[in-house]
């Protein structure tokens, strides 16, 4: 199995996802958090989560990597998750409002039925249902699209209308949800993706069974709370003004929270 070391703007956008989740858990008072799927975009999968169990929650992953599971092990938290493989999205055996917040990152525009995944999503959350999504308004998707016609690679990465923030908004709206609040997240200041490590990636694990071995950063500096000073800089200026679509043209993900009618 070849290695694959994330880099530096991966471990960025972790960054600013366990902050997220941070400030999430304390203003919604979330306990119970499910991540479904929880399979990784062009990253190590199953970690994306951490952020809430750092915050306390409890965190069920569904259909998961289970080879990345390691990395909850390193943080001390394997009493915070479990894991449900070869779980049907659509129909799954969960109770009606069993969670906090039912939540997904990137992975769920790979889904043939959008809406009927967010529909089961709201059934199982018991208020909140939040989607984090790759953003197709800035400069890097256009050159993303021309690396793959390029170098003819097939388009493995979701349905891509799913990637604008008014499309989002608009499935929460037809699933029923409220949406109560929206934003960019991710705006380090360069396009996303930068070209060569898509390239090589798509290489050599273009297809669905190959998969690299991942090193993953913010696994040690989550585990020591020693970051980066440019992260952490970085960081408070992309939460602070993560609301709305100010961020948005240079921002490489958004996001959309949604709440279940009264």
């Amino acid at each position: 199995m070849k290695k694959e070391r994330e880099v530096f703007g991966v471990t960025y956008d972790r960054y600013v996802l366990m902050q997220m989740h941070r400030v999430m858990t304390s203003e919604l008072h979330i306990h119970k958090v499910v991540e479904m799927p929880s399979h990784g975009a062009k990253a190590a999968g199953s970690l994306y989560s951490i952020g809430f169990g750092l915050a306390g929650c409890h965190v069920t992953l569904v259909n998961p990597e289970v080879e990345m599971m390691y990395g909850w092990h390193e943080l001390g938290m394997e009493g915070q998750v479990e894991t449900h493989q070869d779980i049907d999205v659509y129909h799954t055996p969960f109770r009606d409002g069993e969670f906090d917040l039912a939540w997904d990152f990137v992975t769920w525009t790979e889904l043939e039925d959008p809406l009927g995944y967010l529909l089961e999503m709201k059934r199982i959350a018991g208020q909140y249902v939040f989607l984090v999504t790759c953003n197709n308004f800035q400069p890097g998707y256009p050159w993303h699209r021309l690396l793959h016609k390029v170098y003819g690679f097939p388009w493995t990465h979701g349905q891509v209308e799913y990637n604008h923030m008014g499309r989002v908004r608009g499935l929460f709206r037809e699933a029923g949800l409220q949406v109560v609040e929206y934003g960019a997240i991710d705006t380090p200041g360069w396009p996303d993706p930068s070209g060569p490590r898509d390239i090589r990636l798509h290489r050599r694990f273009g297809e669905p069974t190959k998969k690299p071995q991942w090193e993953v950063p913010i696994i040690q500096y989550a585990g020591t709370g020693r970051f980066p000073g440019w992260m952490r800089l970085l960081g408070k200026w992309d939460m602070a003004f993560r609301k709305g679509v100010f961020k948005l043209p240079m921002s490489h993900l958004f996001y959309v929270l949604g709440r279940k009618g009264v």
